[in-house]
């Protein structure tokens, strides 16, 4: 942290210090969780929840209050841990009876949520509640039950209202008591290794009983933080591609041994995108072991074309600089670089890092841990990442809008800087309006939970602003969506590190992927280019794409230019080319885009950009649309209300981003007026007539 004797910059209208300072988020995990005094019969803990991490988030808005001489449970989200005495890792129909108070419970529905075997892993059943009389009782079954403790804080049963609020009085938990004990034990055990180099690596394991039961991992597999719950099952969301209906897995470092259930089981075996899915049967006998050698097949091997993985947001704290637990995730998942973001709201951060710059970074195995930032972030101007920071900056509460100053001091360091979320959760359209033109902008995350937004960052190349596109998970949000299931590949020129890799993005060669790979040249530049050519000029243009069959069919390539698509090529046997030409009559910026066939899969290139006779590279015909538009995003932030609800942490933060917003606006006012300046300098350069 820099302290407040170290930090010189003052706000240009008020010149009022804001201080860089060490502060600390209520607790460390950055969900709401709440313990309830509410005793019921089979139940060992009750929680108020935000985030139920069994598939529904609410908000800090659930309390225990007192109806008609009863201890009820009035809110949005609460979550229950069965004894473990009463029933733990089941696999039955078990009987869920809700008694509610019809005049309190407003919700359209009782979203009853459940840790389940088999399938996704999670169970979901709705109560619509009844409307009048003083109690009502309403019984759910909830299929094949498992109870072990998959939801937030180890909770098996969440309860949530959908769009209102519930007043629950009592909750009953019946077994039904067919949960099959096994008639025998065996082993199994794996060895997992790369097929081209022998080596024993990490990697994502699936197995699955012949009714779809992953049986729970052992100590062996890799634990992953989700909040601050050490877990070692994950779900895959729909998603993310996996050959089998069961939608679990665990990470094992290349080895894993475990005691199981005697049976038949399939195996399933990935590596990320590279490589291919590994499936095969594998039988325990009862009282012996079941073994057996994983040989990973790659498809791909970027890296000996110089393109290495990175992942552009995840949030896992780390203790320690070394930490392996980390480290074997990312190997898992075959990433080369994970940006590690300590996450700050306007009271203070979660997802702590243990160091900054180098003293900050964990290289192995051509595998780097970096540390990073989300930070600032607020619902009234978006989500912002800093990558590769040298000194961590977090400003204090009477600065915390003032995202300029986060901005400057990062990129003084290296730090590449961004805004996080498709560039519009969060208002983040917002942000950036008033960043972009002052060259604060590296980079918008367009593509993240399975879905790409070009639009915004369409609207800013064609402004001519150079913007470039990362792709990310934020695990354990989103989903949660895997580490690397959506990741940004880096050109590297030389030898793979740390610095490498980032000097790379900075050159803009990269591309953004959940399963494609790209190239793409324009007369021999690479993507992130500058390709200076007088007018009337040639474009050659070559483009290529593929895409592992494990994960989806390759559809078609395309060539985008200033936004347009100015050439599509159909793909077969899950590769795609081009070779065309473009005339250069204006500058313009190209692109590729390759899209699997389900429209899941997606890869983006950065633009090369095209300059001729010194003309930015913007689409013409759109430009006075495009500045109309960031202008009302700019009108918008200094005229419409912050919805504080609307913020992540509002359970700490409400109160305060309310008041802090009413304080700062009007400092921050001229930044957003110079904005607008610049937005007319452009506007007026657009308008002046060509000589």
């Amino acid at each position: 942290m820099i302290s407040r004797n170290i930090l010189s910059t003052f706000v240009a209208a008020g010149g009022a210090a804001l201080a860089v300072v060490a502060m600390t988020a209520a607790g460390d995990d950055a969900r709401f969780s709440k313990p309830l005094s509410w005793k019921k019969d089979h139940i060992s803990r009750v929680f108020a929840l935000g985030y139920t991490d069994l598939g529904a988030n609410g908000r800090d808005q659930t309390e225990l209050r007192t109806v008609g001489g009863r201890s009820c449970v009035v809110g949005t989200t609460v979550g229950f841990d069965v004894d473990d005495a009463y029933g733990f890792d089941i696999d039955e129909p078990v009987n869920l009876t809700l008694t509610y108070v019809p005049e309190l419970t407003t919700a359209q529905a009782i979203v009853v949520l459940f840790d389940r075997n088999g399938a996704d892993g999670r169970g979901s059943m709705e109560v619509v509640p009844e409307r009048a009389g003083p109690l009502a009782r309403s019984t759910v079954r909830l299929d094949r039950a498992r109870f072990a403790g998959q939801g937030a804080q180890g909770v098996d049963i969440a309860l949530n209202a959908r769009q209102g609020a519930f007043g629950l009085c009592d909750v009953e938990i019946a077994r039904t008591n067919t949960t099959k004990a096994p008639a025998a034990f065996g082993r199994v055990k794996l060895d997992i290794r790369d097929a081209a180099t022998g080596r024993v690596v990490p990697a994502r394991v699936g197995l699955y009983d012949e009714t779809g039961r992953l049986p729970l991992p052992s100590e062996q597999a890799i634990p992953i933080n989700r909040f601050t719950d050490a877990i070692r099952r994950v779900w895959l969301n729909r998603r993310t591609f996996w050959p089998v209906a069961s939608r679990e897995a665990f990470y094992v470092d290349g080895a894993y041994e475990a005691r199981v259930p005697a049976g038949v089981y399939d195996l399933a075996v990935s590596r990320g995108p590279e490589y291919r899915l590994h499936h095969q049967k594998i039988t325990v006998p009862p009282n012996d072991t079941g073994a057996g050698t994983v040989s990973l097949q790659r498809y791909d091997d970027l890296a000996a074309r110089g393109w290495y993985s990175g992942e552009s947001h995840l949030h896992l704290k780390r203790d320690q600089v070394a930490d392996l637990k980390v480290w074997n995730v990312l190997a898992a998942e075959d990433l080369h670089i994970a940006n590690l973001l300590e996450m700050g709201n306007i009271m203070g951060t979660y997802f702590k890092q243990p160091a900054w710059g180098r003293r900050g970074r964990f290289e192995r195995d051509g595998i780097a841990l970096v540390s990073g930032q989300e930070d600032p972030r607020t619902v009234a101007r978006g989500h912002t990442i800093h990558w590769n920071v040298d000194t961590h900056a977090h400003f204090e509460a009477e600065g915390f809008f003032q995202y300029h100053l986060v901005f400057e001091r990062t990129r003084r360091g290296g730090a590449s800087t961004g805004y996080a979320h498709l560039g519009e959760l969060f208002n983040g359209r917002r942000g950036l309006a008033i960043d972009v033109p002052f060259g604060l902008v590296d980079f918008i995350e367009v593509l993240q939970g399975g879905r790409i937004n070009t639009e915004i960052w369409y609207s800013f190349l064609n402004l001519g602003f150079k913007v470039l596109p990362v792709a990310g998970a934020d695990w354990p949000y989103f989903g949660p969506a895997l580490p690397g299931v959506e990741r940004t590949y880096v050109k590297v020129d030389g030898p793979f590190s740390a610095d490498s890799w980032f000097d790379g993005f900075r050159r803009g060669h990269a591309f953004v992927t959940n399963g494609p790979s790209l190239e793409l040249t324009v007369n021999g530049r690479l993507m992130g280019e500058e390709l200076r050519v007088p007018r009337g000029t040639k474009l050659e243009i070559a483009a290529s794409a593929r895409l592992n069959p494990d994960i989806n069919t390759l559809d078609r390539l395309e060539i985008v230019a200033l936004g347009d698509v100015a050439k599509t090529e159909p793909a077969r046997d899950n590769r795609a080319a081009i070779a065309t030409t473009l005339t250069a009559d204006h500058s313009m910026w190209i692109a590729a885009r390759a899209w699997g066939r389900q429209q899941e899969s997606i890869a983006h290139s950065a633009p090369v950009y095209v300059i001729v006779d010194d003309e930015p590279t913007w689409k013409r015909e759109a430009v006075e649309d495009l500045i109309k538009l960031q202008r009302q995003q700019l009108a918008d932030l200094m005229t419409q209300p912050v919805n504080a609800d609307g913020d992540l942490e509002s359970f700490e933060t409400r109160e305060t981003i309310i008041e802090q917003w009413k304080r700062q606006l009007p400092t921050l006012t001229p930044r957003i007026k110079e904005a607008d300046a610049r937005y007319q300098t452009l506007l007026d350069r657009l308008r002046r007539p060509k000589p």
